[in-house]
């Protein structure tokens, strides 16, 4: 039986939209566009590490990495945003340990393991112990003697659930003192008394404390991590310090959503790690007190894994001591 004209021109549509399939889905990564988001306005910390990683990204894979702000919602509108976008590897997410806090105390609803596939670390944000000059330490050990010789006197910043509550609690428990915990909603609260000798303790980001420390404002004791910080290479890892628990810091990474192609993920590191290696990338992150992190993406998987248990432990702590 012959085929119809119509018949044919229907066939042959069909061959070419099959071969036009194949040659986009043949297509290298990326072929478009990729939109990094970013879950705090611009000018956070989060934001200007996207926009660095992004630039060197653009420059290595010839596509643009356009960073998009979408906050609000302690981080529920971007998180929410990138769970439910296509997995594809054109939307990613620029998060941090925040998130992982936020999750395990029930603050975001989506679940890092389960809606999400990880991608790479980026940077670390190292925590950082300083007392005022009116406090006479200069070492966490000379810190821990002081506390103990004025149980219950001596003061650090919150507030509750907060990377800076935890890490007074573990200074606590290593040091065995009384501290008092001052809750604050801001960091510049808590500055402004650090500044007038109120708080003893001041446990902030490196971010907030190096003008200080610059200024011989603050007296600087100690850095969470693993390592010193370039910025302050003279100032010991709360380790060196001898309390091995503080390891803490705020580790920034990439994310997309749950079923990304493994060749694209494979991409997307090599690429992320390439750029973390120049020189160029490293002083850019040395700017903003933060260090260059590094790692594959199961590095990260079994990240996230390790800091969820070590968040749902810590609340769970944290709860029972209230």
């Amino acid at each position: 039986m012959k085929m119809n004209i119509r018949a044919c021109a229907v066939l042959f549509f069909c061959v070419l939209s099959g071969l036009a399939g194949t040659n986009v889905s043949a297509q290298p990564y990326p072929s478009k566009p990729v939109t990094i988001i970013v879950p705090y306005g611009p000018g956070s910390g989060n934001d200007m590490i996207a926009r660095e990683i992004g630039q060197r990204l653009t420059e290595q894979l010839g596509m643009t990495f356009v960073v998009e702000n979408k906050a609000g919602a302690t981080g529920n509108i971007a998180m929410d945003y990138v769970a439910q976008a296509k997995p594809d590897g054109y939307t990613i997410i620029l998060t941090s340990t925040s998130s992982i806090i936020y999750q395990v105390s029930n603050t975001i609803r989506t679940n890092m393991s389960k809606d999400f596939t990880p991608i790479a670390f980026v940077a670390g944000l190292p925590y950082v112990l300083s007392v005022p000059p009116s406090v006479p330490a200069k070492t966490l050990k000379e810190l821990a003697a002081l506390a103990k010789a004025k149980p219950g006197e001596m003061n650090y910043n919150g507030p509750n659930g907060s990377m800076s509550a935890f890490l007074g609690a573990m200074f606590k428990a290593g040091a065995d003192v009384d501290m008092v915990m001052v809750p604050y909603k801001a960091t510049s609260d808590a500055q402004v008394d650090v500044l007038a000798g109120r708080i003893q303790l001041w446990i902030t980001t490196s971010a907030s404390v190096l003008p200080l420390a610059k200024g011989g404002k603050v007296t600087v004791l100690a850095v969470t991590g693993e390592k010193r910080l370039s910025a302050l290479p003279d100032v010991p890892t709360a380790i060196e310090a001898g309390f091995p628990t503080m390891t803490p810091d705020i580790s920034f990474f990439l994310l997309g959503p749950a079923g990304i192609p493994a060749e694209i993920v494979a991409k997307l590191n090599t690429s992320v790690n390439t750029a973390l290696k120049t020189q160029a990338m490293q002083d850019r992150l040395a700017g903003f007190a933060t260090a260059v992190k590094m790692g594959s993406a199961d590095d990260l998987k079994n990240h996230i894994a390790t800091e969820t248990t070590r968040w749902q432990d810590a609340i769970k702590k944290e709860s029972l001591s209230k």
